[in-house]
C-alpha cells in the first residue's frame, strides 16, 4: 500500500473538501431552478392567481420563491417574505403545541376528562379526553350546528355551551376518527379558562413571540396591504372569495401568515427545546391509535405520514374558500416546506411530495 507524505496528504484533503463543497454549493442553485420550472408549470396548470413557496434544510432557508400575484387585478406580485396568505387549519398545531407548554408548567393533563377542568360544559353521553379531542377522536362534529364560516354568522362564544349542549357526539370516543374544528373551539376555551388570557394571547405568548414570528397575525375583517386577495372559480371565471367571518375561530384557524414565517414555525416543531421539550413534542406528533388498535396518522394537532416516496414527515395541511396551505417537517433530512396559495386547489399534497423529493434525493 502507498504511503503519502504530509503535502500529498493536504492536497488531497483540499480536493475533497473542494468536491464535497462545490457539490452542496451546485446542488442547490441546479435544484432551485428544477422547482421553479415544476412550479410555474403547477401555477400554469391549476389556474392559481398566487403561490409562495419556502423551504429549509437544517434549519437554513435554502429556496424561498413567490409566484404569481397576490392582487391579481392590480398585478401585485407574491413576495414569500411579506405577503401573507391564510395559514387556517396549520393554526392547530399552535393550539396543540400551547397544550403542550401547559402541560409542561403541570397545568393541564391531557390525558385527563374535559369535565375535570370545564365542569360546566353539558355532559354528553360519553366522556373524553383532552387528548381525544386533540386527535379528533372525541365523536364531537365537525363544525357547531348553528355556525357559519360566512359574514352572516352570528355564532359567538357566548353560544358556545347552549350549542354544545344540543349537538350530540356523532360516536364513542376512540372508535372512529372524525376531523373536528368545533373540538379544537372547545381547546380554546379550556386553554383560556386555565389561563385566563385569549387564545390569541396564548399563541403570542408561548409561539409566535417566543420565536419571532413577524408576519404572523389573527385574521380579521379588514386587511393589510400585504395581505394576499383571496380567490375562487365561478364558471371558468377567477373572482373574489366571498367573505370569511373569523369570530371565535383562533384556536382552530383564522391565522395570517407568509411562508417564510411558516418554515421558522415548522423549524420549532423540529428541533425540541425552542418551543417545546422532546419528549413533549414526541407526545404530541405521535399516530393515535382506535381502540381496534388501528392508527389515525394524526397525533394530537399533527398529521403523521410517508409520502408516496417512502419520506416519513409531519405536519398539517390548511384549506377554507379562496386558500390552500401546507407545512411539512420531515426530520430525517431536517427539511422543511410550506406552500401557501390564494385560491383552494386539491392537488397540493402530490405537488409537495414532487418538489420535496428532489431536495431529499440531491441535496445531502
Amino acid at each position: 500500500m502507498k504511503s503519502y507524505n504530509t503535502k500529498e496528504i493536504l492536497f488531497l484533503s483540499i480536493c475533497l473538501f473542494n468536491f464535497v463543497f462545490g457539490y452542496s454549493q451546485t446542488s442547490v442553485p441546479e435544484t432551485n431552478k428544477k422547482i421553479i420550472n415544476i412550479s410555474e408549470k403547477f401555477l400554469s396548470k391549476e389556474q392559481i392567481p398566487g403561490m409562495s413557496i419556502s423551504i429549509s434544510k437544517n434549519d437554513t432557508l435554502i429556496f424561498s420563491q413567490g409566484f404569481g400575484f397576490s392582487d391579481f387585478e392590480n398585478k401585485i406580485p407574491v413576495n414569500p417574505s411579506k405577503t401573507k396568505f391564510r395559514m387556517a387549519s396549520i393554526t392547530k398545531t399552535m393550539t396543540a403545541i400551547t397544550i403542550g407548554k401547559l402541560s409542561e408548567l403541570n397545568l393541564i393533563n391531557p390525558k385527563n376528562s374535559i369535565y375535570y377542568y370545564l365542569d360546566s360544559l353539558p355532559k354528553k353521553k360519553f366522556d373524553f379526553s383532552i387528548a381525544e379531542i386533540g386527535g379528533h377522536l372525541s365523536g364531537i362534529r365537525r363544525v357547531p350546528s348553528a355556525e357559519k364560516y360566512s359574514c352572516d354568522n352570528d355564532y359567538t362564544k357566548k353560544d358556545f355551551y347552549k350549542v354544545f349542549k344540543k349537538d350530540e357526539l356523532l360516536f364513542e370516543p376512540s372508535t372512529k376518527f372524525e376531523y373536528s374544528n368545533y373540538g379544537y373551539t372547545l381547546l380554546g376555551i379550556l386553554i383560556e379558562k386555565i389561563t385566563g388570557k385569549t387564545i390569541i394571547e396564548n399563541h403570542s405568548k408561548f409561539i409566535i413571540n417566543t420565536i419571532g414570528l413577524k408576519n404572523t397575525i389573527p385574521e380579521q375583517l379588514k386587511k393589510d396591504d400585504e395581505t394576499s386577495k383571496f380567490y375562487v372559480e365561478i364558471k371558468n371565471k377567477i373572482e373574489n372569495a366571498p367573505c370569511l367571518d373569523c369570530t371565535f375561530k383562533h384556536s382552530q384557524g383564522c391565522y395570517l401568515t407568509t411562508t417564510e414565517d411558516l418554515v421558522v414555525l415548522g423549524n420549532a416543531y423540529l428541533f425540541p427545546d425552542r418551543l417545546l421539550k422532546k419528549e413533549t413534542l414526541v407526545e404530541l406528533i405521535k399516530s393515535k391509535k382506535l381502540k381496534n388498535g388501528k392508527k389515525t396518522n394524526y397525533g394530537f394537532g399533527f398529521e403523521t405520514y410517508k409520502d408516496l416516496n417512502g419520506n416519513y414527515y409531519y405536519g398539517h395541511n390548511g384549506g377554507y374558500l379562496g386558500s390552500r396551505s401546507l407545512l411539512r417537517i420531515y426530520p430525517n433530512s431536517k427539511i422543511v416546506i410550506s406552500i401557501m396559495t390564494n385560491r383552494d386547489i386539491q392537488d397540493i399534497d402530490n405537488f409537495a411530495t414532487e418538489l420535496i423529493k428532489h431536495y431529499i434525493t440531491n441535496i445531502k
